[in-house]
């Protein structure tokens, strides 16, 4: 399985959201992505599961390193 990574700093921005946008419209049922961002932001996290959602996406989320990160991983439906 192919593991696309991205990295979201402090506040979920435009930016960032459009990235996402762009990996998953090319993804592959065969492939996941892992969005990990601090865990102390992961409120911001509605806008990435809104392009999931709309994509197609089927995700869940994840805490490590102590409860300082949070990881979103999301697969396409089948």
């Amino acid at each position: 399985m192919v593991e696309r990574m991205i990295s979201v700093g402090g506040n979920v921005t435009l930016n960032d959201v459009r990235r996402i946008v762009d990996t998953v419209k090319h993804m592959d049922t065969n492939e996941q992505l892992v969005v990990s961002m601090n865990s102390q932001d992961s409120y911001n996290a509605q806008n990435i599961f809104s392009v999931l959602e709309k994509n197609n996406f089927e995700w869940s989320t994840k805490g490590g390193h102590g409860g300082r990160d949070y990881y979103i991983i999301a697969r396409k439906k089948l």
